[in-house]
């Protein structure tokens, strides 16, 4: 959440952050400060998931949904993602969250489990790289395995073009 220009002066996000809590659909509602500690612990693991993007030719993003995140994706369909996210603000505490989903006409199946559940970055950070691997080498096993995924969802139908 950094500063924002608007008809050439800058407004520093402050008024993003007022935004957010206006939204009806979630994202974030505190203050730059609480943001800012939150995401600090990504940042300083983004120079490892960025090597590791690339290495790996995965696309990654940042902060969906204006929740504290990192994700690593590709694929179509299947499409593969490894996620950390915040999982609880109090540490904070941190998921890394393996899925491999297929869409199917009308409905979605998956499978996905973590490989980190509930931990400060300082219990994996030195072992993120093998971390990071060993979910990647995971999520091509279940894309190779399609009848193995559950059911996940049914999509609601496209509009008309």
């Amino acid at each position: 959440m950094g500063e924002m220009t608007a008809k050439g002066g800058k407004r520093t996000s402050v008024l993003s952050a007022v935004m957010q809590r206006m939204m009806a659909n979630g994202g974030w509602h505190g203050t730059c400060e609480e943001w800012q500690r939150l995401e600090a612990p990504l940042v300083a693991l983004d120079p490892v998931l960025n090597q590791f993007a690339a290495a790996h030719k995965l696309a990654m993003s940042k902060n969906a949904k204006n929740s504290p995140e990192r994700s690593l994706h590709w694929g179509d369909n299947p499409r593969f993602l490894i996620q950390l996210y915040l999982a609880s603000e109090a540490g904070p505490s941190w998921n890394l969250w393996l899925c491999c989903s297929e869409d199917r006409g009308e409905s979605r199946y998956w499978r996905q489990d973590f490989a980190i559940e509930g931990q400060p970055v300082q219990a994996f950070q030195d072992q993120l790289p093998t971390i990071l691997m060993d979910g990647l080498n995971q999520l091509k096993v279940w894309g190779a395995n399609p009848d193995q995924f559950e059911f996940a969802t049914r999509l609601a139908p496209l509009p008309p073009r």
